[in-house]
């Protein structure tokens, strides 16, 4: 029941326009007044129900048109933060039906807009009752009269297809139900999930076990229902009628989260399953800057010209990520990825910002050598930092710094004309590697003509490269306004160095000198002492300390400088100091040879081997072919030979000519050799046909960088050079 005073009512429909006419009407009229609430001194308001029926009907239109006015904030609400359960019960007509899935959004705002749809039928029940209440809405919002704003919630409450137009019926329902169970009552209705019956049938469950594989050609359903179709024995035109009914089948488990779970398990391993399903959202915030260091390594998405000889390949780089800021704090670039680079990469961040307590990082052979790991002379144990790896084919723990590489090193590679990343223009990128491999050839045919060769400016010098990494990790913690870090004040997020200034504590930071830093990330191997001397890399190392009494014969600790060779330092097992012995070994070269040169040596003997197969498998397509007529079966108690025949006419096509000491060395039964790795190993496996020249050339080998570059190789095989197998061979003259 509403009470409105005359001059409230003065002007409507079926009164007069002035306040005294008015109240005169209603004294006729007989119409129930009360003295007007919360004033004093006088004043009646009447009854609004026993008015006339246009007057009550303009009033119901005036209380439409004002309610839709103030719902245009419900037809767009605000984000609700979350659903959870308040620390007071709820009011019974507000508990959520029991067995009901969590409301949606879109849920959340149907139902909303039905309450507001419910709220102005209430206004008008004291007028018009309930039923003649909802008609009257109903028909407002038919023809227009009720406001585009309440048409928006209707539109917004109403889920079919007639859009803003709203049933009496409906209403009258909304408003028993609200009644009823109150917000709840008016969600959607939640659609039933369909359950498969439990015995399915055996051709269909054939097909989605095929589906559900992990085998490649049964990633498509359809090659699945045919494959069934095959098994079975059924004519193939069929399989189109068992492919639908195992899509019904599939799209009904597709409904339950349980069901798809198990499809993705069932069909991916590794990252790749891990990337599909749910994760866990790692919290940082209770860490502090210096606590935790991420460190990767990343092959360059750009050509870069080598530093030695110039020619296009794809660098490495290595980053030291800070995991509470997202700052870099250090980074190196290698020719590969190594040990020495990732400890360059964390000598770099320590040096510049201090020790952190725990470094993270993958499985990578950089990261886990013994170099780095070792319990008595590895960085970690050094420093006093824990080190912490992965889990193999997991990479979401390391998001934090994989992620990035998107944000700064990709986007850095994209400013080369090189660039090779996974979303290059296809076109570009072959046009540009032809470009650079025609480069390459001139500069071969150079070497010979002495001509002069324009470089491509497409592909950056190794300079040029190292200061884009410089300018690139100097942008990236300045300008980047990383998502995951705190906002300023002004509501934007905080770049790695705002976040660094701003929780950084100076009494948590130990940052080693020069020379500490230098001493700290000596690498270090264990080594015997024996007679005054170390053997390290094959080079002798001496210092009259080494006789100590706890120290001759022993295994100690030889710490050394990547790029000085001349000296190493000597440290017992449980960290004392020992000595500095210099070099002064019998070494074959003049001079001592730096560990990085040794690697490079190393790198270089194994992409040559590598190679070297390659051109043997390929040269073999060439070799005859074992035809059965070749063959005969032995006697009785005979030893079975295979003895291929010779094709003349392949030979033909290799060669057409041969010299008279190829054709002697064919006649001897020796094999011709493509490189002196072929021939030693040949010789030190056939000792008793050794010549003279053998034995002339087998010192020189010896004694050259190329047997040295692969005597982990020959010593792994049993060919080391031992010296005196020359002279234990029969067939061995000695030509001193």
């Amino acid at each position: 029941m509403t009470w409105l005073t005359a001059r409230e009512l003065a002007g409507l429909p079926g009164m007069p326009l002035c306040e005294k006419r008015a109240r005169e009407k209603l004294e006729r009229l007989a119409t129930a007044s009360r003295p007007r609430t919360g004033r004093v001194g006088g004043g009646l308001e009447y009854d609004t129900s026993a008015l006339p029926e246009e007057t009550r009907a303009a009033l119901a239109a005036r209380q439409i048109t004002k309610a839709g006015s103030t719902a245009l904030t419900l037809v767009e609400p605000a984000p609700v933060r979350s659903f959870a359960p308040p620390e007071q019960p709820l009011p019974g007509q507000l508990v959520p039906v029991p067995g009901r899935r969590p409301p949606s959004q879109a849920d959340k705002a149907v139902a909303d807009a039905r309450v507001r749809l419910v709220t102005v039928v209430q206004e008008l029940v004291p007028l018009h009752g309930i039923k003649r209440a909802c008609a009257l809405l109903a028909a407002q919002l038919v023809t227009g009269e009720a406001g585009a704003e309440l048409q928006a919630v209707a539109r917004a409450a109403n889920q079919r297809a007639r859009g803003d137009q709203v049933s009496a019926r409906t209403l009258e329902r909304w408003a028993g139900t609200h009644r009823a169970s109150g917000w709840w009552g008016l969600l959607p209705v939640a659609v039933e999930v369909a359950v498969l019956p439990e015995r399915m049938p055996e051709d269909v469950a054939a097909v989605l076990g095929l589906y559900h594989s992990r085998d490649p050609q049964f990633r498509k359903l359809t090659l699945a229902a045919q494959k069934v179709t095959r098994m079975l024995g059924r004519d193939h035109d069929t399989w189109q009628a068992l492919y639908a009914r195992a899509r019904r089948a599939l799209d009904k488990l597709g409904k339950s989260h349980e069901a798809n779970v198990a499809l993705i398990k069932s069909r991916h391993t590794g990252s790749e399953r891990d990337a599909r399903l749910p994760f866990k959202r790692r919290d940082d915030s209770h860490l502090a800057p210096l606590d935790v260091f991420v460190i990767d390594g990343h092959t360059f998405k750009a050509k870069v010209r080598h530093p030695d000889h110039g020619a296009p390949f794809a660098p490495e780089l290595t980053l030291v990520l800070d995991r509470r800021t997202r700052k870099i704090m250090g980074w190196s670039v290698s020719l590969s990825e190594n040990v020495i680079a990732v400890g360059d990469a964390l000598r770099h961040a320590i040096g510049q910002w201090g020790i952190p307590a725990i470094v993270y990082s993958d499985n990578g052979a950089g990261e886990t050598a013994k170099a780095m790991d070792c319990p008595v002379d590895g960085f970690m144990a050094r420093l006093g930092i824990e080190h912490k790896t992965g889990i193999p084919g997991k990479p979401q723990a390391r998001g934090v710094i994989e992620r990035g590489w998107q944000t700064h090193a990709i986007n850095c590679a994209r400013q080369f004309g090189s660039y090779q990343g996974s979303d290059v223009d296809g076109g570009t990128f072959r046009k540009v590697a032809a470009e650079l491999a025609k480069e390459q050839r001139a500069l071969r045919r150079a070497e010979q003509t002495g001509e002069v060769i324009r470089l491509s400016p497409k592909c950056p010098t190794w300079a040029q490269f190292v200061d884009a990494i410089e300018q690139m990790v100097a942008e990236y913690n300045a300008e980047h306004r990383h998502r995951s870090l705190p906002k300023r004040a002004d509501g934007k997020h905080m770049t790695p160095d705002e976040a660094w200034a701003a929780l950084f504590d100076p009494s948590l930071q130990h940052k080693p000198t020069q020379g500490e830093l230098r001493e700290l990330f000596m690498p270090a191997v264990l080594r015997t002492a024996r007679r005054g001397e170390v053997v390290f890399f094959n080079q002798h190392y001496t210092a009259p300390e080494l006789m100590r009494r706890d120290v001759d014969g022993r295994e100690v600790s030889v710490r050394y400088d990547i790029h000085d060779p001349s000296w190493v330092r000597i440290y017992t097992l449980d960290g004392d100091f020992v000595c500095d012995a210099r070099w002064a070994g019998n070494r074959v070269d003049d001079q001592p040879k730096a560990v990085v040169q040794m690697a490079r040596e190393m790198r270089v003997a194994a992409t040559v081997k590598r190679r070297e197969q390659q051109i043997e498998t390929a040269l073999r397509e060439l070799q005859p072919t074992l035809q059965p007529d070749t063959l005969s079966l032995p006697e009785p108690g005979a030893a079975f030979v295979l003895v291929p025949s010779i094709v003349e006419a392949s030979a033909s096509s290799l060669t057409t000519s041969s010299s008279t000491g190829e054709a002697a060395q064919a006649a001897s039964g020796r094999p011709f050799f493509d490189t002196a790795s072929e021939r030693y190993e040949w010789l030190m496996r056939n000792r008793t046909r050794w010549d003279e020249d053998d034995a002339a050339w087998l010192r020189k080998y010896v004694a050259g960088d190329g047997y040295e570059g692969l005597a982990d190789y020959y010593t792994a095989r049993g060919l080391a050079w031992d010296g005196a197998g020359a002279e234990d061979a029969p067939a061995f003259k000695s030509a001193l």
